[in-house]
């Protein structure tokens, strides 16, 4: 399977590199593990933030050249390719992949915040739709999409310390009680904030309007690697943030909201903590700093599951798996219309800027 994987390049603020040479390092390291991948760069003038489905749909419509242009770049690469994911699902208009003659797959993983701008107008005009949001399976499906199924985030390389071992979770010491890294101020959880840092004042908590303030990105395995317990909030339905998969991996008990779906990714009580409510946040973090043997045994057995599951490697997997079961299936097509006229008017453009 020869896989044209097409990838976001977003202003960076270095915070882990540059975006793009990090996502270039990771085809490399998925394609010395024997998968035959091509990256791709959809982002137009990178490094850029990717397009709304408004701006999007005006330069289609208009024939805008640079997008064309990536167009026809795009349809010249796919002639060598099996298949072809959209990772961030960004700058792609739906009736230009409704052309595509190969295994289109949609990723997204800024669901439900930014579905108007990226899933809900364009996920139809693909082949499956691989969502990172496991509480958001069930809008897609309200859309009237047919082949979609969950694919974690799962854990980034560098974001974790591989040698850590489960006997060193289980023995090893750890001076940090309570850890987080996440915006303060935000209207959404702002209050809960403000009780999370009342009943915790000596917390390590890191970002915009905690009193420690920001956590250089140099600091910040060696912080994890000291965590007793890693607190994780997201802005609405979830669990969807890399948290999800870097506490437990850094050997942190991690204590989580959105514990309905939090429990189709880990095993709850055994391998982490779900909670419903900020209250029920607050006891279990109290109940497990005084529990520390227990902790230990959870925090332990969260790393072995994420570490196992969760890593670069089996989450490909995962994905390689998914359109091997789809691609077999004949494609179900939803009520979605396209317009003929402007695919018509746009490919006699695909082919004037292909000669460019």
């Amino acid at each position: 399977m020869k896989i044209l994987y097409g990838y976001p390049y977003y202003p960076s603020d270095d915070t882990y590199g540059n975006s793009e040479q990090l996502e270039l390092a990771y085809v490399d390291r998925l394609n010395k593990e024997g998968f035959d991948i091509t990256p791709f760069c959809l982002t137009i003038d990178p490094p850029n933030h990717c397009l709304t489905f408004g701006q999007l749909d005006r330069k289609w419509k208009h024939g805008d050249k640079k997008l064309l242009k990536l167009y026809s770049r795009i349809e010249a690469a796919l002639e060598e390719h099996d298949v072809f994911i959209n990772a961030a699902g960004i700058n792609l208009h739906p009736e230009f992949v409704e052309q595509l003659s190969v295994f289109k797959v949609f990723g997204c993983n800024d669901d439900p915040e930014n579905s108007h701008n990226l899933s809900k107008p364009a996920a139809y005009a693909y082949d499956l739709c691989l969502v990172g949001n496991i509480a958001e399976i069930e809008t897609y499906k309200s859309w009237g999409i047919k082949n979609v199924e969950w694919s974690p985030l799962g854990l980034k390389s560098y974001i974790y310390n591989h040698d850590l071992t489960y006997e060193k979770i289980l023995s090893g010491e750890r001076d940090i009680d309570l850890f987080m890294m996440i915006d303060k101020l935000a209207p959404w959880r702002k209050t809960k904030m403000e009780m999370i840092e009342k009943t915790f004042p000596d917390g390590h908590f890191y970002g915009r309007g905690w009193r420690r303030g920001y956590l250089h990105n140099s600091q910040q395995l060696d912080f994890l690697q000291r965590t007793k317990i890693g607190l994780n909030f997201h802005n609405s339905t979830g669990p969807i943030n890399f948290r999800t998969f870097y506490l437990p991996a850094n050997g942190a008990l991690q204590i989580c909201d959105n514990k309905k779906h939090l429990a189709d990714i880990y095993e709850l009580d055994k391998e982490v903590i779900g909670f419903d409510s900020i209250e029920e946040c607050i006891d279990k973090s109290r109940y497990y700093l005084d529990h520390d043997d227990e902790r230990r045994q959870i925090a332990a057995a969260g790393w072995r599951r994420a570490v196992t599951d969760y890593n670069e490697i089996s989450v490909f997997n995962k994905k390689v798996d998914a359109i091997k079961k789809y691609m077999i299936q004949p494609k179900v097509y939803t009520n979605n219309k396209i317009t003929l006229a402007y695919n018509q008017q746009n490919r006699k453009k695909f082919a004037f800027y292909s000669m460019i």
